[in-house]
């Protein structure tokens, strides 16, 4: 699987880690999947809930209006977004939780080095998910 991302939404995410820090930023990814790609099309940025370091909640009436939104516009949803105070990779909380969402993808955004990493949990495996930018 490779996660495709736009310049403009790496900027978009990059930018609300940096206000947040250091409260986990988080967001919801919506496109087109294919077999093999996922196209992130849209990028809903979310508040933190928790207002929390270490983990992040996003309020269900903002999670359905943009489930709603991207489903009138064709998008399906890909996965989900949040910064980490840390390196960009699964916590053990993000663990537990990938859990439940399928093979949904989780893109992380070190906010300390501003680098990013997405993961996909199948079969109860973490592998890590090649992204580009384009």
């Amino acid at each position: 699987m490779i996660l495709r991302l736009k310049r403009q939404h790496v900027r978009l995410l990059k930018e609300e880690a940096r206000k947040v820090h250091p409260i986990e930023a988080c967001a919801l990814l919506f496109g087109r999947l294919t077999r093999k790609e996922a196209f992130v099309k849209r990028v809903v940025v979310t508040a933190n809930e928790l207002q929390s370091t270490v983990r992040f909640e996003i309020d269900p009436e903002t999670f359905v209006k943009a489930f709603t939104e991207a489903d009138g516009e064709g998008l399906e949803f890909i996965g989900l977004f949040h910064s980490h105070p840390a390196p960009a990779k699964p916590s053990l909380i993000d663990l537990k939780y990938m859990k439940l969402w399928g093979d949904a993808l989780w893109l992380i955004l070190s906010s300390t080095s501003g680098s990013f990493a997405a993961y996909q949990m199948r079969q109860g495996q973490v592998k890590e998910i090649t992204t580009k930018v384009e």
